[in-house]
């Protein structure tokens, strides 16, 4: 007879952080149904693997619009809905602060680049690129992380008449970006002086969720992904405020990656891998596929902790 295996021991706070936060937002994250790799038919197709492949899931967007939305190349619209949606930028990240953000602001008005409305698109994105800032020459296309607060977070374009050109005019939340303010000393910070990050909804993770994100903003968060010049918008100046309101319209989207700090202080750095968690997937046992789930304040005790003899309890358990 063969051995039967042995069933895991319970899993480690850090695996089980992400799912302990799906339980904080009032629900269990589900299961990819499917990779990006796997599309078939008309739709968003890549020429790469996704940066989150391993917890893709499929959306109904996903067959029914492309990468430049319901824009036409050569429009401006449309050269711009395909950089939003590049989820194929390669090379180790670029550590980056809101000063680099605001650098690059300043580089692309000095270089002459237009923005502030769709009519002020640029026809030329090239100028968009190797712009001289602290962190080096970069721009858009380059994949970069930044340690924040989320101050919103929330379904961006949805309701009647609403929709954004990159997602085909979509209003649903499922087929909309969710957009995210960030800030740098706390989530309380002014939203003039704050920056953003945009998940796509192409192949968007469930775990990745304003509710989730909003629901343990206290910790700060480490987002990875492209830099993107959003040229339809403005930041917040003198003369008057953005719409949203934001220091700087160089954005991190898509998001590539979302981690949270497990520091109790969020004393975590941007170029250190040292207690950042990633927030997502779902895991389980290999005999009972049980997934084992965790308080968030117990997992996060642990960190601050780490001698505490105390075993975790296991709140819920699912198939």
């Amino acid at each position: 007879m063969a051995k039967r295996k042995k069933k895991n021991p319970l899993l480690t706070a850090s695996t089980l952080l992400p799912l302990a936060i799906g339980v904080a937002s009032g629900g269990l994250p589900s299961l990819p149904r499917a990779t990006a790799t796997a599309a078939a038919g008309k739709g968003f197709h890549l020429s790469c693997t996704l940066p989150f492949d391993s917890i893709a899931q499929r959306h109904s967007v996903d067959d029914s619009c492309g990468p430049t939305g319901n824009a036409k190349l050569p429009d401006p619209r449309a050269l711009q809905n395909r950089a939003k949606n590049n989820f194929c930028a390669k090379g180790a990240a670029v550590n980056i602060d809101f000063e680099v953000l605001h650098q690059l602001q300043q580089d692309a008005e000095d270089r002459g680049v237009t923005f502030g409305n769709d009519s002020q698109i640029p026809d030329d994105r090239s100028e968009l690129r190797h712009l001289a800032t602290k962190a080096g020459s970069i721009g858009e296309g380059t994949v970069a992380r930044i340690a924040a607060f989320v101050i919103k977070a929330h379904p961006s374009n949805v309701g009647k008449g609403k929709g954004e050109s990159v997602n085909c005019k979509l209003t649903d939340k499922e087929s909309n970006d969710i957009h995210i303010v960030l800030g740098e000393k706390s989530n309380h910070d002014e939203e003039c002086s704050s920056v953003t990050a945009e998940m796509s909804p192409h192949f968007r993770p469930d775990i990745w969720d304003a509710g989730v994100l909003m629901n343990n903003n206290e910790h700060l968060y480490r987002f990875t992904g492209q830099l993107f010049f959003d040229a339809s918008h403005r930041p917040c100046t003198a003369a008057g405020k953005g719409s949203p309101k934001r220091s700087s319209i160089w954005e991190i989207h898509p998001v590539y990656e979302v981690e949270i700090c497990t520091d109790p202080s969020n004393n975590c750095k941007v170029g250190s891998e040292q207690d950042w968690v990633p927030l997502s997937g779902s895991v389980g046992t290999e005999e009972t596929n049980e997934t084992r789930l965790l308080l968030p304040d117990e997992i996060l005790s642990q960190f601050a902790r780490p001698s505490a003899t105390r075993q975790p309890r296991t709140i819920l358990a699912s198939p």
